[in-house]
């Protein structure tokens, strides 16, 4: 339903190099496995998408056979394949605060029950909705899951669990305070027009407001270790102060702190699994060697899925590449067999496209009741040869 326009680059004319370190109260985080409700905490958290009026009034199997025209059309994969494993990562937006109907949870797990193994984003605290989620999706899948941190937010994995076997390892990327990097970040802004660059020397990091949730899992003959991420957002790097172009600084020390870290795990003979698979809303917004962010990424040495070439962005207008996905070089690159984003909003709610398509901001009418009713993300995939 909604056009894939190309990215528009520019060129920095301007430079002012700024010491400013942006500071965050520091706030401490559970960083345990929870396999029963805790106890209410108080967060910081964003606001949820509020459903729009009037209430759209779908059938669930019409669209349910429409996602899975959609997914034909798209090529995607077909999981529980011999000798292959098909995995996913999807931002289920506010997924357990938003306002969804049962109907809503059921079309979420139709789609969901189209992986093997699936990182899931943005649970909240309130997980029933997830559980249900995955109870939908039938008795041949399990979850796991982290604790609530930064935006009162959990990390999850749905596993098939006939097709996928649980390794020994599942915590939270933990940095020690000691090794903090520090890295130059150089954040564009525009000033009455005029192309600038803000350069924080030596911003160093600030701990992740969400902790990385690690898990480590084998299918067939390929095991393998992934690290689920919902990094820092802050603002955008066009901001319009010096106290968010920092906010966007530390998202990209966030990125480099995750990339050391995948390093380091490829390639260290003590890592549980060097071969490592980096998933997740990184909040990337571009995959352009001149943008900071995506640059951060790379330094990991392990290789990006560039899905954007193919069919757009993973929001739901299609430009931006917030979603990330990537494997390490040598036997699990050799490993994958596909890959892409899949656009689940063109696929569905058809009658309701028809309803305000002729309004002059169509796109913006469609995809509130997107993100309401599903989410402002598209799910990602790879296929990979396990045997």
């Amino acid at each position: 339903m909604n056009s894939i326009n190309p990215l528009l680059g520019g060129v920095g004319v301007g430079l002012l190099i700024n010491s400013f370190n942006f500071s965050l109260n520091k706030r401490l985080y559970g960083q345990t496995l929870i396999n029963s409700k805790t106890k209410n905490r108080t967060f910081i958290t964003m606001p949820s998408f509020p459903r729009p009026k009037p209430e759209y009034n779908y059938s669930l199997e019409e669209e349910k056979k429409n996602m899975d025209a959609w997914i034909t059309h798209r090529k995607v994969p077909r999981p529980n394949r011999p000798g292959k494993l098909l995995m996913g990562s999807w931002n289920i937006a506010n997924l357990g605060e938003q306002k969804r109907t049962e109907k809503d949870l059921k079309l979420i797990a139709h789609l969901l029950s189209r992986f093997d193994l699936v990182a899931v984003q943005e649970i909240k605290a309130g997980y029933a909705n997830f559980e249900k989620i995955v109870g939908f999706m039938g008795k041949e899948f399990d979850f796991i899951m982290s604790d609530a941190g930064g935006n009162n937010e959990r990390l999850g994995y749905i596993y098939r669990t006939k097709k996928v076997v649980l390794g020994k390892l599942f915590a939270e990327v933990a940095i020690p305070e000691r090794n903090y990097p520090k890295l130059t970040v150089n954040v564009p802004w525009t000033y009455y027009k005029e192309r600038r660059i803000e350069v924080f020397y030596k911003h160093r990091f600030t701990a992740f407001d969400r902790n990385p949730f690690i898990g480590t899992f084998g299918s067939g003959k390929l095991d393998f270790m992934v690290a689920n991420v919902h990094l820092y957002y802050g603002a955008p790097k066009n901001s319009k102060t010096t106290k968010d172009r920092a906010k966007y600084a530390r998202r990209v020390l966030e990125i480099y702190t995750l990339s050391r870290w995948a390093k380091k795990r490829a390639t260290t003979e003590t890592s549980y699994d060097n071969d490592v698979i980096l998933v997740g809303d990184m909040n990337i917004p571009e995959m352009k060697s001149t943008d900071d962010a995506f640059k951060a990424l790379k330094r990991s040495g392990l290789l990006p899925s560039d899905y954007f070439s193919k069919t757009g962005g993973s929001n739901l207008n299609g430009k931006k590449t917030y979603d990330q996905l990537a494997v390490t070089p040598g036997t699990l690159e050799k490993k994958v067999l596909g890959y892409n984003v899949f656009d689940f909003d063109n696929g569905i709610f058809k009658s309701k496209w028809d309803q305000v398509k002729t309004k002059s901001n169509a796109d913006l009418l469609f995809n509130a009741y997107m993100r309401a009713y599903i989410s402002d993300h598209r799910p990602l995939w790879i296929q990979f040869d396990v045997k």
